[in-house]
């Protein structure tokens, strides 16, 4: 049974400062302070993009720079110098054909499999969640998109309605496709029924979990919705005795996949509003 208190506790207690601030807006609206907004301006780079998970090393990545959009969702950062800066970066990094790659300075650093450039598996999943996350903040017409990166996505979709590689990047494809093609819904469905016949999350963390819910969400797909139902259901199961979600990324980054989890299922109405801490 979900347990919304201990999960909030586990957050304050192991959280960091931003991971806090994610917590008391997505629970309580709360708009983060001054040192939190500090904070992340200190993390952005001159060029406008972020650094992330290559810790030791001050270059922008494109993946890096569409996480750290997730966390500005989560503060309710809509607007201001921070957001136009990083979705500047992501613009600037696109690609003539409206795709996105890596940068390819990041090939001298040994990074993580998802972050090597060159690679179309790569391409393909970081074009769907930089679209994905792009429209979520209203730039999906916007006149810095050197190309639509649908035409790209499209000549990938295979006739299953997957993609190569990656299978978040059929999520990510979920919230764009039932917007684009503005006259052809085949996409979207195609999408949508392998998505459902690829669910698979007994072996899934719940920060994995999560990413889908948000993708699901930003399709507006409702809780009502068999596959959304199916998925909260799966995500409340997994809160672990401490109140606490697992991320993919390590135990770390459990406080943030908490976070992630909890703002996903008040999203879909499984926590009620709560007066300020």
């Amino acid at each position: 049974m979900l347990d919304v208190e201990k999960a909030i506790q586990y957050v304050q207690e192991y959280g960091d400062n931003i991971e806090n601030a994610r917590l008391d807006s997505l629970i309580w609206g709360k708009f983060p302070d001054e040192d939190i907004l500090h904070k992340l301006e200190k993390m952005q780079n001159l060029d406008g993009g972020f650094s992330y998970w290559i810790k030791e090393v001050k270059i922008s990545t494109v993946s890096d720079s569409v996480y750290i959009l997730r966390w500005f969702d989560d503060l309710g950062i809509t607007k201001g110098i921070m957001l136009e800066k990083a979705v500047d970066f992501i613009f600037n990094n696109q690609k003539e054909d409206g795709s996105w790659d890596e940068v390819n300075d990041i090939i001298k650093y040994n990074p993580p499999p998802f972050l090597v450039p060159g690679n179309i598996e790569n391409r393909i999943w970081l074009t769907a969640n930089c679209a994905h996350w792009l429209m979520k903040f209203g730039y999906a017409e916007s006149a810095k998109c050197k190309a639509c990166p649908v035409d790209f996505l499209l000549k990938y979709h295979k006739p299953n309605g997957g993609f190569p590689g990656y299978l978040r990047a059929a999520w990510d494809c979920l919230p764009i496709f039932s917007r684009y093609p503005k006259n052809d819904r085949e996409p979207f469905r195609l999408v949508l029924n392998y998505v459902e016949s690829n669910y698979s999350p007994a072996n899934w963390e719940g920060s994995y979990l999560t990413w889908l819910l948000r993708c699901l969400r930003d399709a507006e797909l409702p809780a009502t919705h068999q596959l959304v139902k199916e998925c909260l259901k799966d995500l409340q199961d997994k809160q672990r005795s401490d109140g606490s979600w697992n991320s993919e990324d390590g135990e770390e980054y459990s406080a943030s996949a908490t976070v992630e989890a909890l703002g996903v299922l008040k999203d879909f109405n499984l926590i009620q509003n709560k007066q300020p801490a």
